[in-house]
C-alpha cells in the first residue's frame, strides 16, 4: 500500500507563541513543561497529524535554545540514523512508528530507547497518524506502551481558522475575518482540505501579486 504523507510545510519555523490562540494551547504546554522538568524519560505524541507536528515542532524549537537537542526524522531514512545520538540531553524522533514491520530498524530505536534512558537523556518520540504499520518486537512495545503521552485533542472550527492564519502568517501573507469566514462557511473543513487550500492560496497570490480576498478563494473552492 502506498504510504500517505501530508505535506505539513514545516520549512516554516513554529514556536510555541504562534499557536498560543488554540484553544488547547495551555494544557498541551503544561504537560510538556512537567516533562521536562519531570523524572521522565520519554513522552509520545499522539494525534491530529498537522497540530501534533506544530506541538511537536514548537516542543524542540523552545528546548534547542539552551539544551543540547536533535531533531530527526524517519521519513524514508534508514533507522541507522538512529545511532550515536549518546551526546545529547534531548532526542527528538520525529514519525518514529516509520520503523515499525522491520525486525533491524525495531531493534535500532529499541537500543535508543535503553542508551537514552541509562544516560539520562529525555527521548521525544511522535507518532505520524498516517503511517499504518504494527510494531512487531514485543520488549519495544512493552516501553513505548509504558510511556507518558501527549495526545492532542480534536480541534473545533475556531482552531482550524487559527492554524489557517498561522500556516499562512508563516509564508508572509495575512487574512481578513471575512475571508476566513467564507473559506470555513463554503469550503471542506477538513484539515487537509483546509491545508491543500492554504497551498494553493500562497501559491495564487505569488502568481497574481494580489492579496487574499473572497474572489481569489472562490477560484479555488
Amino acid at each position: 500500500m502506498t504510504q500517505k504523507i501530508l505535506n505539513l510545510n514545516l520549512n516554516y519555523k513554529i514556536e510555541f507563541d504562534d499557536i498560543k490562540t488554540l484553544s488547547f494551547y495551555e494544557d498541551i504546554k503544561k504537560r510538556v513543561d512537567d516533562f521536562i522538568l519531570s523524572d521522565n524519560h520519554c513522552v509520545l505524541f499522539r494525534g491530529d497529524e498537522l497540530i501534533n507536528s506544530y506541538i511537536f515542532q514548537a516542543f524542540y524549537n523552545e528546548v534547542e535554545k539552551t539544551i543540547k537537542s536533535i531533531y530527526v526524522s524517519l521519513i524514508n531514512k534508514k533507522s541507522s540514523v538512529l545511532n550515536n545520538l549518546e551526546s545529547f540531553d534531548f532526542i527528538f524522533i520525529e514519525s518514529f512508528n516509520d520503523c515499525y514491520d522491520d525486525k533491524y530498524s525495531e531493534i535500532d530505536l529499541f537500543n535508543l530507547y535503553n542508551s537514552s534512558k541509562s544516560n539520562g537523556a529525555k527521548l521525544i518520540l511522535r507518532e505520524n497518524s498516517l503511517i499504518q504499520k504494527k510494531i512487531s518486537l514485543p520488549d519495544l512495545k512493552s516501553r513505548i506502551d509504558s510511556n507518558f503521552e501527549i495526545i492532542i485533542p480534536t480541534l473545533t472550527d475556531f482552531d482550524k481558522t487559527n492554524i489557517i492564519e498561522i500556516e499562512l502568517k508563516k509564508r508572509g501573507l495575512s487574512i481578513n475575518k471575512l475571508c476566513l469566514d467564507f473559506i470555513m462557511n463554503h469550503s471542506s473543513r477538513n484539515l487537509e482540505s483546509l491545508q491543500n487550500l492554504v497551498n494553493k492560496l500562497d501559491q495564487l497570490t505569488m502568481e497574481r501579486k494580489k492579496n487574499i480576498s473572497i474572489p481569489l478563494i472562490k477560484e479555488l473552492i
